[in-house]
């Protein structure tokens, strides 16, 4: 409706067209009030953006940085090639964390997760494999700092095995060094073992690994303490590997060649050689007297191997088990015992692959030149007694 006034007091005029009793008409708005609404509503948008941000963005660091103090410690295994999505998975089903996406995707933007930019987030984190304790309800930066540091070191049990034992030795030797053993388990792989010996023969009358299992200091993880197999085959396959060694360096001596002795044969003789060397002096000389006798088609007459065959030490050897028939008994019996009589180290191992040349058929301790345990070593046997004799006088024969 237009209604024009002249001047006071006049009557208004009237368009003609407007009919008062129309009501269909239009009331046309200011400009201002409709640029208010759209402020308004822009500012309703942006409080809301504002308020699902800030809450996203609480619910995130709640994530991060959870309430209350750390729980329980865990032990948690990290196998080999595990992904950060299997991490971050048994992270969260051990309680460590509440939600495996979120700690992915903090790993990934290296800690600075922001709802827009962790898409591009491209930081390749590994973790190392492991144990690593860790606590119920960690905060993510704590979890990534014991990642950093690595995982805890293995610990590990010594066992300690010397030289010159017989299995019925080395077996208590075994569980006294390792408690975790059981006798049976240890015995059953004691004989499972005896197929994957590299150097038994097949025609061995005794198939056992006596001998043949390499004395020395073992470290076992603290997971493997109750493994029996495993650590037998670890002392078999490390004499498997010194002899593989010597044998090729410094090789066999021609003598042995001549005498057409096995491998096996040697350890047999560097069996006799660790039972009977009291100084490293004297090893390589008792070897030279063992082939040299072995020529001659003698006798050994070796008391250890007299003690192996009674199964008794030698302090406690009779006159009885001095005569008694066994394969095993060189005093009784021409060539080698059928096995080692003990586990010989290394130093006997290459003493018998590389014996002193020399015409020697007779040993004995005489303490020569003074020095405690010293063999004297003679070629006939008229000088042997005279030895003899003055081992007597010392108490050693």
């Amino acid at each position: 409706m237009v209604v024009v006034e002249e001047e006071l007091g006049d009557d208004p005029l009237v368009d003609p067209v407007y009919d008062a009793d129309d009501r269909n008409w239009v009331r046309y708005r200011p400009f201002w009030g409709g640029f208010i609404r759209l402020v308004v509503l822009g500012v309703i948008v942006v409080l809301a953006v504002l308020w699902v941000r800030g809450r996203v963005y609480g619910w995130v660091d709640a994530q991060v940085t959870p309430e209350g103090l750390p729980g329980d410690a865990i032990e948690l295994t990290i196998p080999q090639g595990a992904s950060v999505n299997e991490i971050a998975g048994e992270l969260q089903s051990a309680g460590v964390i509440s939600n495996a996406t979120v700690f992915r995707y903090w790993l990934r933007c290296d800690g600075l997760l922001t709802i827009t930019g962790f898409l591009g987030c491209d930081t390749v984190v590994a973790v190392e494999a492991g144990d690593y304790i860790l606590y119920e309800n960690m905060d993510f930066a704590s979890v990534r700092t014991v990642f950093d540091a690595g995982p805890l070191p293995e610990v590990f049990e010594l066992v300690r095995i010397p030289e010159g034992l017989r299995w019925i030795e080395m077996a208590p030797r075994l569980l006294e060094e390792n408690p975790v053993f059981e006798r049976d388990d240890l015995e059953a792989a004691y004989v499972s073992l005896v197929r994957e010996a590299s150097y038994l023969p097949d025609d061995a009358r005794a198939r056992s690994l006596e001998g043949m299992l390499f004395p020395a200091t073992y470290d076992i993880n603290a997971d493997d303490l109750a493994d029996e197999h495993g650590f037998l085959l670890r002392m078999s396959d490390e004499f498997d590997r010194r002899l593989a060694r010597l044998l090729e360096d410094p090789g066999v001596h021609p003598d042995i060649v001549e005498l057409g002795l096995r491998p096996y044969d040697v350890v047999i003789v560097a069996s006799l050689v660790e039972e009977e060397a009291l100084l490293q002096q004297d090893r390589a000389k008792i070897a030279r007297v063992i082939y040299n006798r072995l020529q001659e088609g003698m006798r050994l007459d070796i008391d250890a191997t007299a003690c192996y065959a009674a199964g008794k030490a030698c302090a406690d050897l009779t006159s009885e088990d001095i005569r008694r028939d066994s394969p095993w008994n060189t005093r009784v019996v021409t060539g080698l015992p059928p096995t080692p009589i003990s586990a010989p180290g290394e130093a006997s191992l290459t003493a018998a692959l590389q014996p002193t040349d020399g015409n020697w058929l007779f040993y004995v301790r005489t303490d020569e030149g003074g020095v405690r345990g010293a063999h004297y070593f003679s070629e006939t046997y008229e000088e042997h007694l005279e030895q003899v004799q003055i081992c007597r006088e010392l108490g050693y024969c």
